[in-house]
């Protein structure tokens, strides 16, 4: 979910349903914050705060529910579509959500329907990966093994269940805490979370057409023919390139021309020791070449020493790197 600040002023928009030769019109309605709503599935009630993020196909909003867990409430765009054709995603994404929860997918607390309007609640992580990018003068590649360790569990999770999320990047991955009820003003614990599951596909329903995020598009969409088919591995090339920028501590944009010739696995090789070689594997640009699975990977990168000195000498190396994803030959 991305997090434009967007206006918060409330809103209603029109989402139609069908009835023999009667149109009823239905209007999705924007909450105001510290509108309080009612859950028809739990019970519990949800005092809304602010709007903090905006997606293509929903509004999330801050809230606090009766525990007094802050959490997120993503709100469907009806988007011009009729209220049938809304509530038929909202089911749909309901029940991935449902079938998915692990430790290391973001939580579903509750998901229903409130005035004509489909919210889905979820735990409130702190910041998306990419926030990583903006910090100065980090060594981020610190950061690779831990990050590795929770999304690698929750695409093995996804995986096994026959699901594909098909859209990993630093946007869907997110830093949240653990907070300690002894102590809720204190230190808390660092977790990662896979996010945005709503374009999860079965992996019998995955396509080249499939929403994807347009900079981190892999070979075998722009050429299936040469590089294979679509399958499970376009979730581990997607995350051997998240891991990839967290190495080189900045944000990787790829052209349609630098994925075809190979550059991210390139860029992947020049790191030293078995990093380099476990992202290279992943990041081959033939499926069939690609590293098989999550597990796979993780077993490649799980001995990474916690700072090994080639790694701190290459590290001192990156600022003269060519830009942001140059090929490096």
């Amino acid at each position: 979910m991305s997090t434009q600040p967007p206006s918060d002023t409330p809103e209603a928009q029109p989402a139609g349903e069908q009835t023999g030769d009667v149109q009823l019109q239905r209007r999705i309605c924007i909450p105001s914050p510290g509108e309080i709503i009612i859950s028809s599935l739990t019970g519990n009630s949800y005092v809304m705060g602010n709007r903090i993020g905006e997606g293509n196909f929903s509004y999330v909003h801050q809230c606090i529910d009766d525990w007094d867990n802050r959490l997120a409430a993503k709100i469907l765009k009806p988007l011009g579509r009729t209220y049938e054709v809304v509530k038929e995603k909202a089911t749909a994404e309901m029940k991935t959500l449902f079938a998915l929860r692990h430790p290391y997918v973001t939580y579903l607390f509750d998901a229903f329907e409130y005035k004509d309007t489909f919210y889905i609640i979820q735990e409130k992580c702190d910041f998306p990966i990419d926030t990583f990018f903006t910090w100065k003068d980090t060594n981020l590649w610190l950061w690779v093994r831990p990050v590795a360790r929770c999304l690698l569990q929750a695409l093995h999770f996804l995986h096994l269940n026959g699901f594909v999320h098909q859209d990993v990047h630093s946007g869907n991955v997110l830093s949240a805490t653990v907070q300690d009820e002894l102590m809720p003003h204190g230190n808390q614990v660092v977790v990662f979370k896979l996010g945005d599951l709503g374009v999860s596909k079965l992996l019998a329903d995955v396509s080249l057409s499939n929403t994807r995020a347009n900079w981190t598009l892999p070979p075998e969409i722009y050429d299936a023919a040469e590089f294979g088919r679509v399958d499970h591995r376009v979730d581990i090339y997607h995350a051997a390139l998240l891991l990839l920028q967290i190495a080189y501590s900045r944000e990787l944009r790829f052209t349609k021309e630098q994925v075809m010739d190979g550059v991210p696995r390139k860029l992947a090789e020049q790191i030293p020791g078995p990093l380099g070689s476990a992202l290279g594997r992943a990041l081959r640009r033939h499926v069939a070449s690609r590293t098989s699975d999550a597990m796979a990977l993780w077993r490649d990168l799980r001995n990474i020493e916690e700072s090994p000195k080639s790694l701190m000498l290459w590290s001192k190396s990156l600022n003269v790197l060519p830009a942001v994803g140059g090929d490096p030959e």
